[in-house]
């Protein structure tokens, strides 16, 4: 399903609003807490099919994404950033089917706290995708960059959408 610009739009700003009304809070990825998409040991980063083609997600179904203004050891993702795309909290990662072992990397936030990397790019979770399988934060334009879905070669994904892109 194609999304128009201000259709994305106005969906970011009711998760704006609804994360505010709620508090919004964010912890630390290196402490787990509700933004830490991933703490610990347990979790994996793997593959998994979407209307945009084979693409990265945590085992726990959620899909990752790339930040266009990030470079291979720092994000550009801070402050309010975090509360709506969530960095995957880095530490010891284990590459799940059709994930480089190789690729895998973290960098150092500037609050001290890892962030998984994949192929150098920082990685992040996106809090409109509410359940498994969403890929709603592809192609946003938000906090002075774009946001895409990670391929398993580590690139971004920028084709249009071959199927349906409600989940997996």
């Amino acid at each position: 399903m194609y999304r128009s610009p201000s259709r994305m739009l106005v969906s970011f700003l009711f998760c704006s609003v609804v994360l505010a009304a709620c508090g919004g809070s964010y912890s630390s990825p290196a402490t787990g807490g509700s933004g830490g998409t991933l703490s610990g040991s347990g979790m994996k980063l793997t593959t998994a099919s979407s209307g945009y083609g084979t693409v990265l997600a945590l085992s726990n179904g959620q899909t990752v994404y790339m930040f266009t203004p990030d470079t291979t050891t720092s994000s550009a993702c801070t402050s309010t950033c975090v509360t709506v795309w969530r960095p995957v909290a880095g530490g010891k990662v284990v590459g799940g089917a059709g994930v480089s072992g190789a690729n895998l990397g973290s960098i150092s936030r500037s609050d001290g706290s890892k962030q998984l990397t994949y192929n150098g790019h920082p990685l992040y979770t996106y809090v409109g995708d509410t359940s498994s399988g969403s890929v709603s934060g592809q192609n946003i334009n938000s906090f002075g960059g774009h946001w895409y879905l990670v391929s398993p070669a580590g690139s971004m994904v920028t084709s249009k959408p071959t199927a349906s892109v409600s989940g997996y």
